[in-house]
């Protein structure tokens, strides 16, 4: 089954602008052969006739995301998934404060550990509580292509770009060689996505409105052998009184 997994990148992204750490839905649309795009790319990178297969994350894997806005609010997030199991160690910094948390899913019960209040709060389903790095991650998952070429990924955004989208060129990003891509929005904004060789997103930046916003991912590992005790909040947090919700 094919799966184009860029608007529910754009989603998620536009979002996290609206309200940090919500949970962004996705649909991956499947641009056809007969679309023409509002804006081209350049002679060596046009849309594909067959659309090639996109990658799939494996089911362990774990990553670090730093994001920023114009605003001046800064964050960073641990991300560890291993099966249905996820734990996430997120971070931010408002106004000079900064607020840390950490939030973990077993398989069976969520966990969000506040260390500043010494105190850990149980639910019963993992979609019983807000994650905060809920939206990231998924924006991760949706920005992993897998071995494409540049024209599938940009046959995917021109399809979810309501006012376009073309290959920027490259740069790179951290040691990274990126291709970058440009969404353009009805109403002025855009959007620059910076996609590695190896298919995986980079960076993100979305501006609207005269407001920014900054994403970016580094420490990337696949198959990563993670502990089970990642995903254990006694062992996340030993001795601290855990509160059921």
């Amino acid at each position: 089954m094919k799966r184009y997994a860029v608007l529910g990148i754009i989603i998620a992204l536009v979002i996290s602008i609206a309200a940090i750490g919500c949970s962004s839905g996705s649909s991956k649309p499947k641009p056809t052969p007969t679309q023409t795009p509002t804006q081209t790319a350049s002679p060596t990178a046009t849309a594909t006739e067959e659309p090639e297969e996109v990658g799939e994350l494996p089911a362990n894997y774990q990553f670090f995301m730093e994001w920023s806005d114009s605003t001046g609010v800064t964050g960073e997030m641990q991300f560890w998934v291993k099966g249905e199991k996820w734990n996430t160690a997120w971070s931010t910094t408002s106004e000079g404060t900064e607020t840390e948390l950490m939030m973990i899913y077993d398989g069976q019960f969520a966990y969000m550990y506040m260390p500043a209040m010494g105190q850990v709060f149980k639910y019963t389903s993992s979609e019983a509580m807000s994650n905060p790095g809920a939206a990231y991650a998924q924006e991760f998952e949706d920005g992993y292509w897998g071995e494409v070429s540049d024209a599938t990924i940009l046959a995917g955004f021109q399809a979810a770009c309501s006012g376009g989208a073309s290959i920027a060129g490259q740069e790179d990003i951290n040691g990274q060689s990126c291709t970058k891509f440009t969404c353009n929005f009805d109403g002025g904004g855009v959007s620059h996505y910076w996609i590695a060789d190896s298919g995986w997103l980079v960076k993100g930046e979305v501006t609207s409105g005269g407001y920014t916003y900054t994403m970016q991912y580094s420490n990337i590992e696949f198959n990563a052998d993670i502990a089970d005790s990642m995903f254990d909040i006694n062992a996340m947090a030993p001795g601290v009184p855990i509160t059921e919700m």
